[in-house]
């Protein structure tokens, strides 16, 4: 009879123990869950969405794309941007007995792929390109099935690959546009006096320089030739994009308070006292640092930019200017 009650009793506790667990667990998991449960789904507005969304310009030069190493053809034609190429791309034989200390501008043609074995014991690429007179050589310092897939013809240093030109340039000769950039250079590379947010037309793409891939010639209305310097990418982070350079459409008429006068100074990348934040942006983009107080009745800003102009504005407007 005792060994029955204590089974008895036994049994109850397990049930106790046991349901205690189960409340103790079920307010854990419904603390857990309770937020996710009260938070409502974010949907993004039509509005939202188109800002979200990739503008025309970032999407238009995504139609110029790098070719991986598997997809190369013999003769495949690339532009040495700079004499500095041959530290990369090294000469090592040809028809004359002398190394050659100049390549900037050759056209170097793919030859072909060669292995060797490195440090490790493992078989790596090696590009062979030819100018007609001298063998170049690229090592990739990659296995063969990574270098097939991953060795892309942009990425060859201080290569520009001449199909990717042909592409941009078949894309953009002929386009007007309007130009976000001031920074215009003559055809030697030296800059001149460039003007934004002006109406161009594009004349001509040619392989660029060491630093960006492609030579954008540029006409204005009155006949004013330039060129712009580009890259072949469409990111926001890089500041010789497309879309950073150039607007398929007239900025100007997002902007009908400004007057003509003050957009001049604008398009010239210049400012004067009595502008207002939003002109001067336009102007000299946005500044590197900032600081704002108050003065009695005023509000008080100062602008500081990288090249060390320093601003001062009352009541968001344009007060003083430091060169």
């Amino acid at each position: 009879m005792l060994k029955k009650k204590r089974e008895i009793s036994l049994s109850n506790w397990n049930t106790i123990v046991n349901l205690l667990c189960f409340i103790i667990l079920s307010l854990g998991f419904s603390s857990c869950f309770t937020g996710i449960e009260s938070t409502k789904k974010i949907n993004l507005s039509r509005e939202d969405k188109k800002l979200s969304a990739p503008t025309a310009e970032e999407l238009f030069m995504q139609q110029v794309e790098a070719v991986p190493l598997k997809d190369w053809n013999e003769g495949k034609r690339f532009v040495a941007s700079d004499n500095k190429a041959l530290l990369v791309v090294v000469p090592r034989q040809g028809l004359l007995p002398v190394a050659p200390d100049s390549v900037k501008g050759k056209v170097l043609e793919f030859c072909g792929i060669e292995s060797k074995i490195n440090a490790a014991g493992s078989l790596t690429v090696t590009l062979i390109f030819s100018d007609g007179i001298y063998i170049y050589s690229y090592d990739t310092a990659k296995e063969f099935n990574d270098a097939m897939e991953t060795v892309k013809s942009d990425q060859i240093p201080m290569l520009i690959d001449e199909d990717m030109v042909n592409q941009a340039r078949q894309l953009l000769l002929g386009k007007k546009l309007w130009n976000r950039s001031p920074l215009w250079y003559d055809k030697e590379g030296n800059r001149i006096d460039g003007k934004k947010f002006v109406e161009v037309t594009i004349t001509d793409i040619q392989p660029g320089n060491l630093i960006f891939p492609l030579q954008v010639e540029i006409e204005t209305d009155n006949k004013e030739k330039a060129y712009v310097y580009m890259n072949f990418g469409s990111a926001d982070n890089e500041s010789r994009s497309f879309n950073n350079i150039f607007s398929f459409t007239d900025i100007r008429k997002h902007y009908p308070g400004i007057d003509n006068a003050t957009w001049d100074l604008i398009s010239q990348g210049k400012v004067k006292p009595g502008m207002t934040k939003e002109e001067v942006k336009l102007s000299l983009g946005n500044p590197s640092d900032l600081n704002s107080g108050h003065d009695y009745s005023q509000t008080l800003d100062i602008w500081t930019y990288d090249n060390g102009k320093v601003l001062w504005f009352e009541d968001g407007r344009l007060v003083r200017i430091r060169q």
